[in-house]
């Protein structure tokens, strides 16, 4: 009988928050929606104006974004390439396989699936960077 009491009496509570909650909400748009109605015309006019320019920003981002590869996944052909890409991208997810392990190819769809503007998708595959460590053949690095 306890535990059904606690339980009503947590919805009960739960239920006034959420009241509470949408009560808050429904004024800020009330205020909102009162501010678009005292606006004149040539205050309209000039949060259209703002819209539009973020607008052409926005656009003119993801062209760059474009130019640079992003919204696309694709093999980096060689190191030198590779730091080139990157170091004009903020972000990047770079997928390092080898052909020769299933592993490797297991990440492959997720990455071409991503059509994400802002992050540069890219994959080289070990044997093309130098160094001790990845010139070896083996699995275990």
């Amino acid at each position: 009988m306890e535990g059904g009491a606690s339980i009503d009496m947590f919805s009960k509570v739960l239920e006034n928050q959420l009241l509470q909650t949408t009560k808050l909400v429904e004024s800020h748009l009330d205020s909102e929606i009162q501010k678009l109605d005292q606006m004149g015309e040539d205050e309209l006019e000039l949060l259209k104006e703002k819209r539009l320019e973020a607008l052409r920003k926005a656009q003119q981002q993801k062209q760059e974004w474009l130019s640079k590869g992003h919204g696309e996944y694709r093999e980096i052909p060689s190191e030198r390439d590779f730091f080139q890409e990157v170091k004009e991208s903020e972000k990047v997810v770079c997928h390092f396989y080898r052909d020769s392990t299933f592993s490797g190819n297991l990440m492959e769809p997720p990455f071409q699936s991503q059509k994400k503007f802002g992050t540069h998708f890219t994959k080289v595959e070990k044997k093309t960077i130098r160094g001790k460590k990845y010139d070896s053949d083996s699995d275990d690095d």
